[in-house]
C-alpha cells in the first residue's frame, strides 16, 4: 500500500518546562546570615557597660548572702550595751584599786578589793577583746567615762572621817547593782553565741562579787 501522501499529525508535547525563577534557590546557594540586631545581650556578649551590671548584680546577690549567713550565724549584737558594761567594770576597778592602797580598812575589804581588781580586769580586757574582733575599737577616754569624780571626793572625806570602810561598801553595792542591772539588759540585747556567754560569766562573777561584799559588812558590823 502506497504510503499516505497526507503529513504525519501533530505530536503530543509533555509538559513545560520548569524555568527556575531568579533567586528561588538563593536559601541553599547562599543562605542569609542571622541579624546581628536580633542576638541576645548575655553576660559578656554585649557592651561593657552590661557586662559591668552584670558583676555588679552578682556582686549584690553574694553580698545579701553573706549578710544573711552572718545574721543566722553571729547574731545581732548591741555593742553600745557592751561599752556601758566595760565603763562599769572600769569604775569598779578604779575604786577597789583606790581601796587596796588604804592600810585602815579591814581585811574583808582588803581581801575583796584585791578579788574584785583580779576578776573585773580579766573581765574588761576579755570583753575589750570582743569588742575589738567585731570592729569596734574602744578607746580609753570613752572607758573611762563612768569614773566619778564626785565618788572619789567621797572615799576621801571618808578617810578623815574615819569611816572609809562603811562608805567604800556602800558604794561598791550600788555600783554592783548597777553593774549587774547593765550585765542583764546587754545580755537580752544580743543574741550572738559567743557575746551572750561573755555576759553570762560577767554575770556569775559579779553576783559572787557581791556574796563577798555582803559578807565583809556583815563581818565589820
Amino acid at each position: 500500500m502506497p504510503p499516505s501522501s497526507q503529513p504525519p499529525g501533530p505530536v503530543p508535547l509533555g509538559p513545560p518546562p520548569v524555568v527556575p525563577q531568579p533567586g528561588a534557590y538563593d536559601f541553599i546557594t547562599n543562605p542569609e546570615k542571622p541579624d546581628k540586631h536580633l542576638s541576645l545581650n548575655l553576660p559578656g556578649g554585649g557592651s561593657t557597660a552590661m557586662r559591668a551590671l552584670y558583676a555588679a548584680g552578682g556582686l549584690l546577690v553574694l553580698l545579701i548572702i553573706f549578710v544573711i549567713i552572718k545574721g543566722l550565724f553571729g547574731g545581732n549584737n548591741n555593742f553600745t550595751a557592751f561599752v556601758g558594761v566595760a565603763q562599769d567594770q572600769q569604775e569598779l576597778i578604779h575604786l577597789v584599786t583606790g581601796a587596796s592602797r588604804q592600810t585602815n580598812i579591814t581585811a574583808a575589804d582588803q581581801n575583796f578589793a584585791a578579788t574584785a581588781q583580779l576578776s573585773l580586769t580579766s573581765s574588761r580586757s576579755a570583753l575589750i577583746s570582743y569588742l575589738t574582733d567585731n570592729g569596734q575599737k574602744v578607746s580609753t577616754k570613752v572607758i573611762d567615762l563612768k569614773v566619778s569624780s564626785a565618788t572619789d571626793s567621797q572615799l576621801v572625806n571618808a578617810v578623815s572621817a574615819g569611816t572609809y570602810d562603811q562608805t567604800f561598801q556602800q558604794i561598791m553595792k550600788g555600783q554592783l547593782t548597777t553593774y549587774l542591772s547593765d550585765l542583764k539588759q546587754a545580755y537580752r540585747q544580743t543574741s550572738g553565741k559567743r557575746g551572750r556567754a561573755l555576759l553570762n560569766d560577767d554575770y556569775n562573777q559579779a553576783q559572787l562579787l557581791s556574796k563577798q561584799l555582803n559578807l565583809a559588812s556583815s563581818q565589820a558590823q
